[in-house]
């Protein structure tokens, strides 16, 4: 059956966070890290300056873009130039299994409420369209630091 292109959004959406599109599925790419394995950072190369980021991190960096897209589709505005830099790929001060929790826990949300409006006939998803390829470009990251620490990979 021949599927809207809303439709076919929602659907990849979707198995983006459950079963994964032909690669890690999202949802599960987060699940059984520890807060110290979300935490770590891999070493620079020498001679890069700057710092490397944690998967922690990126799933911080998720939320505030996919939160930014929800309060830009409710009120018309975008975030200002100092959220953006406390936001977009936040430093990780409290490290604890319940600040991890939460993280993860927001990550969840986000994807939940994305959905409800991508599947949502009255709204113009528009600027959501972005969060699918920005978000799989991210996962593979989170993927690609899991590897770096010897974590087993998502099936």
């Amino acid at each position: 059956m021949p599927q809207s292109d809303r439709e076919l959004i929602l659907t990849w959406w979707n198995e983006a966070w459950n079963e994964g599109l032909w690669a890690a599925a999202w949802g599960k790419s987060v699940e059984g890290l520890t807060a110290q394995q979300a935490a770590w950072r891999p070493p620079s190369a020498p001679g890069v300056t700057g710092e490397r980021r944690s998967i922690w991190q990126i799933v911080l960096h998720l939320v505030f873009w996919r939160e930014a897209s929800l309060h830009k589709l409710a009120t018309g505005e975008k975030p200002s130039e100092e959220e953006i830099a406390r936001g977009n790929f936040p430093a990780i001060t409290d490290v604890s299994e319940a600040a991890w929790a939460d993280a993860k826990r927001r990550f969840a949300e986000s994807h939940r409420r994305i959905a409800e409006i991508l599947g949502d006939e009255s709204r113009d998803i528009g600027r959501l369209l972005y969060l699918l390829p920005h978000d799989a470009y991210h996962i593979g990251q989170i993927n690609t630091l899991r590897a770096m620490q010897g974590l087993k990979p998502i099936e």
